[in-house]
């Protein structure tokens, strides 16, 4: 990334936290007026989402790390290749991730509090909340 990159020392401060490796803990959508959780559904389903990892990477790649779950092969296997070509950048405190090198892409308001950081979709896309 170019010098010019970040706008400002909270974007600086902001990209350097969202790298590392999280575990989503929801992921909310209100539609038609009712608010549901599709994490907690899938975890009805396959407990095993509850291991999966996603890796935000300093060079720019967002990935889906399944390895440490216990669910079946089938399901790891297309769940990371779901993720494969994935990359993120961040414009102020927009986060946009994308397999298509940002031709189209999905963009959030992300924020960071303690080891928690939350994802505010900026099209009702719902909101994701991670954790370290």
């Amino acid at each position: 990334m170019s010098a010019g990159f970040f706008a400002s020392a909270s974007a600086q401060d902001l990209a350097r936290s969202v790298v590392g490796s999280w575990r989503l803990v929801s992921h909310t959508v209100t539609t038609a007026g009712t608010t549901f959780d599709s994490h907690s559904a899938l975890l009805q389903q396959r407990p095993c989402a509850a291991k999966i990892r996603y890796n935000i990477g300093a060079d720019g790649t967002y990935r889906l790390d399944a390895s440490a779950s216990d669910c079946d092969e089938k399901y790891k296997s297309a769940q990371q290749k779901l993720y494969a070509k994935t990359k993120w950048k961040l414009d102020g405190n927009k986060i946009t991730t994308s397999a298509t090198n940002f031709a189209v892409g999905q963009t959030y308001t992300a924020s960071i509090s303690g080891n928690r950081m939350t994802w505010i979709g900026t099209e009702g896309q719902g909101t994701l909340v991670f954790e370290r």
